[in-house]
Parts: C-alpha cells; sequence; structure tokens
C-alpha cells in the first residue's frame, strides 16, 4: 500500500497555509508516448507547491503550469466559486508525488498563483485514498 505523508513544520503551517506538499505536475503517461511517437520533444515537469482542498471537486491547475507544458483543452466546465459560477477549461494532467502518480483525464485550469501553489488537489484524487488530516503534528497522509 503506497503511503504519502508531509510535514507542515512548524504543525502551526496547517493553520496558517493549509496542507500544502510538494508536487510535480506533467504531461499524463498516454500524452508522453504520443509525443514520443511523434519524434516530439516532451516538456519537463513543473515543480512547486499543491493544496489538499477538500472543497475542490475536481484538481486545478495554475495557468503557467499549461503554458509551461503547452497543454491544448480538452472540454469546459462549469465551476461554482465563491465569486459564483464560471466556465473554465479542462486540461489532462499528470500529478507526481512521492511514491504517488496519478494520471488524470482533466484538471482544470485556474490561476492560483495568488495562492502560491501550482495545483490543487481535490476530491477526484482524494477519493482514491485514505486521507488522515493530524493537525496537533502538523502532518497529513494519503494511502491507497
Amino acid at each position: 500500500m503506497p503511503i504519502y505523508e508531509v510535514q507542515t513544520s512548524p504543525p502551526e503551517g496547517l493553520k496558517s497555509k493549509g496542507p500544502c506538499c510538494p508536487i510535480e505536475v506533467s504531461l499524463p503517461q498516454t500524452l508522453i508516448i504520443l509525443l514520443s511517437q511523434q519524434g516530439q520533444q516532451t516538456p519537463p515537469p513543473v515543480s512547486g507547491q499543491a493544496l489538499i482542498d477538500t472543497g475542490a471537486s475536481v484538481s486545478a491547475i495554475d495557468l503557467s503550469v499549461i503554458s509551461r507544458l503547452q497543454l491544448n483543452p480538452i472540454g469546459v466546465v462549469s465551476v461554482g466559486t465563491a465569486g459564483g459560477p464560471t466556465r473554465r477549461n479542462l486540461y489532462p494532467a499528470r500529478f507526481i508525488l512521492p511514491r504517488l502518480v496519478i494520471d488524470l483525464e482533466a484538471v482544470i485550469g485556474a490561476d492560483l498563483s495568488p495562492f502560491n501553489i501550482i495545483a490543487l488537489i481535490g476530491r477526484d484524487i482524494l477519493s482514491r485514498f485514505i486521507m488522515i488530516y493530524n493537525g496537533p503534528a502538523g502532518r497529513i497522509t494519503l494511502a491507497c
């Protein structure tokens, strides 16, 4: 059973920043294979921080990551936000965390730069795991 555990330092980090963890976002494996077969270069993964967001039904990646990975939209979805409903493009993506690799058919493109993160890990991913949010220890654990 793969287990991913992230320790915030100090434990108050969960309260101030939320459950953030290091992440790499890349093209999904199927797209990497397709580009390779066509003799095209694959953009390198983008590294940064992700926020685990139990309020997000669908995971998201920052618009700058979409640009760096040269992703094209594969659809559009209506999303409910604090500012009201809005339409967002969907993109294929791969989330890479230590000991966890998750290919996603579609994630939302959003401006996450004000939050100093490159991705949101939403319930579409969290529904695959057992999650332990250990506030007093400042630790998040995901297990399959």
